[in-house]
């Protein structure tokens, strides 16, 4: 199949979470250039909303950057709380985040489950100081402690302890939080924030690599192809741009002019991988299924976090590959080994294969492309790819997908 596309691609998640953050803080109008308008941030802009309203009780529904970043804001705003979200929310940790909230002065009781949602947060001045907090299961409990800081009359000075998950989230955060005006610097595994207020500044949204991951997929088993991706950044604050050096080894190349990336076919050098997902874990389920597609081996690291996501990342892609022969054996919590099928089945529109979504829009979207090797498929929930890319069945809608 010979693709020629032209993509804009929707808005970057993280990106739009942190200045919508950024401008709650900072008492202005998060009136942004090319906003989010996924379900996750759109959770995330009505959550703030109902606490600036005075709101009491503020669901999250099954976002998980609102759970971490609005326990922040809701801790250090007057009034009683009550934050919870869905049941698989329920089951995501919040506990570092919350005694490190807790050593600064924040009221916080956990309403069911110890470490988890619900919370009941009794909001009040919180001064700032110095702690630090366990970074090894997300890097957003220090983001989240860092984007209130410049309010806080002490500032922050904080240590990131443990594995340093997801570096590059922490990065981004700073850099936005530089650009609207606050002192933040980072050296090593210390941070410190100084208490100057944001200001309000112009500011962009970048279109989201996460995106970009299932063209460079859709790319790579395509026999030729002229793929635009319009308003892409590179290099770029979004860890996932990683994605760009990763798939030269699995024959897509890719050609910068402007704002616009052009992907196109190159002969495929490698026929096994590593690749190590500690500063970009999203695009594990996308690399996944690529390997699994064009029949390459591959060794997976830096994934002892995916279990915390909207589902077992490991564990659905293990379950889904299954269903084409394809092994995804894990080594231990932070390693796995996939082993491709040398001959991979067809499926037919009278007789597609059934994947399920696990609820995971990443999962639904990485799997999707590999109708253009196994044939026809089928989703129980296709419809949760809202909640990162609202339009991803329209431009990909040659795939073979029964909807």
């Amino acid at each position: 199949m010979r693709l020629e596309s032209e993509i804009r691609l929707p808005a970057n998640k993280s990106e739009s979470h942190r200045a919508l953050m950024v401008a709650a803080y900072g008492g202005f109008a998060p009136d942004f250039q090319n906003l989010s308008d996924a379900h996750d941030t759109l959770v995330l802009a009505e959550a703030i909303r109902n606490a600036q309203q005075g709101i009491p009780t503020i669901d999250i529904a099954d976002c998980g950057t609102a759970a971490r970043f609005m326990t922040t804001f809701l801790a250090c705003h007057e009034g009683e709380w009550l934050l919870t979200g869905t049941e698989r929310m329920k089951q995501r940790p919040i506990k570092p985040l919350v005694e490190v909230l807790k050593k600064l002065g924040a009221d916080i009781q956990y309403v069911e489950k110890h470490g988890f949602l619900p919370l009941r947060i009794y909001g009040k001045s919180i001064r700032g100081g110095k702690v630090a907090v366990d970074m090894s299961q997300s890097s957003q409990f220090a983001s989240s402690l860092l984007l209130a800081a410049p309010i806080w009359s002490q500032g922050l000075e904080l240590e990131l302890l443990g594995n340093l998950s997801s570096l590059p989230y922490l990065d981004m955060t700073l850099a936005m939080m530089r650009h609207f005006g606050a002192e933040a610097e980072r050296e090593g595994r210390m941070v410190i924030v100084k208490p100057k207020p944001y200001q309000s500044k112009d500011f962009t949204v970048s279109s989201d690599w996460s995106a970009a991951s299932y063209w460079y997929e859709i790319a790579a088993f395509s026999d030729a192809c002229d793929i635009k991706l319009h308003g892409l950044a590179y290099p770029s604050l979004q860890g996932d741009s990683a994605i760009l050096d990763a798939m030269t080894q699995l024959g897509v190349m890719t050609e910068q002019n402007a704002n616009t990336l052009v992907l196109r076919k190159i002969p495929m050098k490698n026929h096994s991988l590593a690749f190590d997902f500690s500063s970009n874990p999203d695009l594990f389920p996308t690399m996944a299924a690529i390997c699994a597609g064009l029949q390459v081996e591959a060794r997976f690291t830096g994934i002892r976090n995916l279990s915390l996501k909207e589902s077992d990342r490991v564990e659905a892609m293990q379950m889904e590959l299954s269903k084409i022969a394809v092994r995804l054996e894990r080594i231990s919590d932070d390693e796995a080994v996939l082993v491709p099928n040398p001959q991979l089945p067809h499926f037919d529109t009278s007789s597609p294969l059934q994947f399920n979504a696990h609820d995971d829009h990443r999962i639904v979207m990485a799997l999707a492309p590999l109708s253009m090797k196994i044939g026809s498929l089928l989703f129980d929930h296709p419809e949760v790819v809202i909640k990162s890319y609202p339009t991803y069945w329209q431009d990909a809608s040659f795939l073979s997908v029964c909807r």
